[in-house]
């Protein structure tokens, strides 16, 4: 390979040998522009690396392409900031004979983006390159090499679209351990993944919008974004509407207390696999939110820890409105249609849908026209007996009659299954 010339005494001297030997014409026409593809590679910062580097079957002795694409570099964030190879491959600086050595020191991006670096270095990423058994993960790993495009770009790696995939070449796998194995799957089905890949929709949250960037932190970390203690905010950055409806409740007041087992968005929502309160996978759809409200409301320690209500499920379950969601009924009442959804309230409040001048309103959203009278009966009852006791009686005596009725039938059925297999005996016997 042709290298130009280094050494300016030296080219300064060939010219004055062209303008002797060869006469004006020659320097008129390299003054014009025709000069040799050496000279033009030394006025180009990167020609000379491209002389090499623009070929596509130029490879290095573990068989890794070295091909740059110039136009696709040009195209690049640092290609349009007018940075050269040197930039970033400072050992070059100094090499005066090409082809320079096989192997390079490691670009540090640092050079010019220390605040970032600084930052990854306190990220899980950077943690896990101290693991022999963890794929290291580096700027290149979600930037690229020579392509880097701005963010806006839909083309790029870190756009909002092409993020899920891009967190995915790790996590979408078990090769980083259990550590995030599925986590981008359940992202993808989820309300927020379908905004992104089926809608289109940029502004729909992805990996990094909970998790951050650079700085991405443990769960466990009381810096990370998606630690209990940034929650809420994390998704408020979003639902700011939701996020103030819950901070005005009864488990927002709580989280703000500093109370650690108040539910936050996750406990209710999931995490990664967040669907549509419509979507029957979802842990809020009607049929499945009385469940996800018993966690809390039918944990024996949590209920005695905080002096709640006993048996929110149970009480709940043995009513109309819970037999019939117990069976698939999505229209019924359930925890949600009485108490609210993120701004829940005491009963004691008078903003609250179970204050008692506002329970006939609560109840007629399904039973048109309710009475004071209908609105004031006990969906929570432990002490039937204490609590409407001609109802208690009521209740037993038709209990009593039903194991009458079964119990006779069962009689009946069992007597007359004797009597048939003796008569066959009998039968039988004669025969």
């Amino acid at each position: 390979m042709f290298v130009p010339f280094k050494n300016p005494h030296l080219l300064l001297t060939c010219r004055l040998h062209a303008r002797i030997k060869l006469g004006i014409p020659l320097i008129t026409l390299l003054w014009l522009g025709a000069s040799p593809s050496w000279m033009m590679a030394e006025e180009e910062p990167n020609g000379q690396c491209y002389q090499c580097h623009e070929d596509e079957a130029l490879k290095d002795d573990n068989g890794r392409i070295l091909f740059v694409n110039k136009g696709a570099f040009e195209k690049s964030i640092h290609g349009k900031s007018g940075l050269s190879c040197v930039s970033c491959h400072l050992d070059l600086e100094k090499v005066k004979d090409f082809p320079h050595a096989a192997k390079l020191a490691k670009v540090d991006c640092g050079t010019c983006h220390s605040d970032v670096q600084r930052m990854f270095r306190q990220s899980v990423h950077a943690v896990a390159k101290q693991d022999p058994q963890v794929k290291e993960v580096n700027c290149q790993s979600c930037h690229g090499y020579h392509y880097i495009l701005e963010k806006s770009d839909v083309h790029s790696q870190t756009n909002p679209l092409n993020l899920a995939q891009n967190c995915g070449n790790c996590h979408f796998t078990k090769s980083n351990g259990k550590k995030g194995n599925g986590f981008v799957k359940g992202y993808l089905e989820s309300v927020h993944g379908i905004g992104v890949t089926k809608a289109g929709l940029a502004n729909s949250a992805t990996c990094e919008s909970c998790h951050g960037a650079h700085d991405i932190r443990a769960t466990v970390d009381p810096k990370s974004l998606v630690s209990r203690h940034f929650v809420p905010y994390t998704c408020g950055n979003c639902h700011s509407g939701m996020l103030r409806d819950y901070l005005e409740g009864v488990h927002g007041q709580a989280f703000t207390q500093g109370i650690a087992d108040v539910p936050v968005c996750t406990d209710c929502h999931g995490e990664h696999r967040i669907f549509s309160p419509s979507d029957k996978r979802s842990a809020v759809f009607a049929t499945h939110i009385v469940v996800t409200c018993a966690k809390c409301h039918e944990d024996e320690q949590l209920t005695a820890r905080y002096k709640l209500p006993k048996g929110r499920l149970r009480t709940f379950q043995g009513t109309f409105h819970g037999l019939a969601s117990t069976y698939g009924d999505s229209k019924v009442a359930n925890c949600a249609s009485c108490h609210g959804f993120h701004n829940i309230r005491p009963s004691s409040d008078p903003k609250s849908p179970i204050y008692p001048a506002n329970l006939p309103q609560t109840c007629g959203k399904c039973h048109g026209g309710a009475s004071v009278r209908l609105a004031s009966v006990n969906i929570h009852v432990l002490d039937a007996k204490a609590t409407n006791y001609a109802s208690y009686v009521v209740q037993n005596f038709y209990f009593l009659l039903i194991l009458i009725i079964l119990g006779s039938f069962l009689i009946y059925i069992f007597a007359d299954l004797k009597m048939r297999i003796q008569s066959k005996r009998t039968e039988s016997g004669v025969s």
